[in-house]
């Protein structure tokens, strides 16, 4: 079952920095790996064992030679990126490390919530990875989907700022489509990406783990969450009602202004954004109004472009891909704007910066192609 994280008075946000990361998913079953193929601009989707509505194959982005299947897949791809994410820190106990897993929201149709309970609780109640000490006692499964990120940022923020609270915390999320129960629900929603329905997503499957500290320990620039906000919308995918994109219109200027930016400043935008065009309307008309003033460009990168919807995964994953990508010569840009939609109204949005620990520095829209 899940766990809701302990109580705590209100504390404001505190910037989080990834300290390390790990990447789980269809073009790269490492971080190294996966970030230079996303960095590449490339995919592994593949023709599938489902069939949709028409006999033809549905065409995924599965892991590549991963012979089990079911539990015992969520439980490997979920104890790969933990254990990647913590390879940095060799010398810390895990009692001082707590894991939080972010899974799919309870009203999910078509997945086995009880199969990724097992799987979740499992980790964090049986030996740790070393087999011999267990994760910090809070450790937690955050049943707060890709739309829940934010919510669960600054319960984390709050978290390691407690009395007898972790020193780290890993914020780990493993989601599946590819199952039966998913492919029949999505495909009879006209969801999926198809020949026949453009309009649509590539069911994928994933996990991905940031570890994350308040710390700086050092001088040297990192990825830095600087600012996060979430706000449930009343709308829903196939609503009759008006698209107005309130709630993702709140969740970037609360942010932002959390962050002490302007979202005209940042360099670009990243989302969970997979191919169907209500997410792009609502994004366009959330920016239209959030951006301060005209910028040239701002630029959008899309994380399901690359691996397909890998739905609560999906926020953890672009994390862990910008940890590496802003920090290159190269790379997109070192501030942005990341945000998500979950289906059930959650909107989330993050300023994140690659920095030094102390901010001091003006912001520029420095875009690197």
């Amino acid at each position: 079952m899940a766990r809701a994280m302990p109580s705590q008075p209100f504390q404001p946000f505190q910037p989080l920095r990834v300290v390390g990361r790990g990447i789980c998913c269809a073009v790269g079953h490492r971080a190294q790996a996966a970030v230079a193929a996303i960095n590449a601009r490339v995919n592994h989707f593949r023709e599938t064992d489902f069939i949709d509505l028409e006999g033809g194959p549905v065409v995924g982005g599965a892991l590549h030679d991963v012979p089990v299947w079911g539990e015992e897949r969520w439980h490997a791809m979920l104890h790969s990126v933990v254990t990647e994410s913590l390879a940095l820190l060799p010398q810390v106990p895990f009692e001082r490390v707590a894991v939080v897993v972010l899974s799919a929201e309870p009203e999910r149709i078509g997945i086995t919530h009880e199969g990724f309970g097992r799987v979740l609780d499992g980790l964090m109640k049986a030996g740790c990875l070393s087999g011999t000490s267990r994760f910090h006692a809070a450790s937690c499964r955050l049943p707060y989907g890709k739309g829940g990120i934010a919510q669960a940022l600054q319960e984390i923020s709050g978290f390691l700022g407690q009395r007898g609270g972790p020193d780290y915390v890993v914020l780990a999320a493993v989601d599946s489509f590819l199952h039966a129960g998913a492919i029949e629900h999505y495909l009879e929603a006209e969801r999926i990406a198809t020949p026949s329905n453009p309009d649509g997503f590539i069911p994928a499957e994933g996990a991905s783990a940031v570890l994350l500290s308040h710390r700086p320990e050092g001088r040297a620039e990192s990825l830095w969450v600087d600012g996060c906000a979430t706000h449930d919308d009343p709308w829903r995918v196939g609503c009759e009602a008006p698209q107005r994109a309130q709630a993702l219109t709140r969740a970037i200027r609360d942010a932002a202004q959390e962050a002490g930016v302007e979202v005209s400043a940042l360099a670009f935008h990243a989302s969970g954004m997979t191919g169907e065009s209500w997410s792009a309307k609502e994004i366009n008309l959330a920016l239209s109004r959030s951006l301060e003033r005209r910028v040239a460009e701002f630029p959008h990168s899309i994380i399901a472009g690359h691996v397909g919807e890998t739905g609560a995964a999906a926020p953890v994953l672009a994390l862990a891909w910008l940890a590496d990508a802003m920090g290159r010569d190269d790379g997109p840009g070192r501030s942005a704007l990341l945000h998500f939609a979950g289906d059930d109204g959650r909107r989330a949005a993050l300023v994140v910066r690659f920095r030094s620990p102390v901010i001091g520095a003006p912001l520029t829209r420095t875009h690197r192609s």
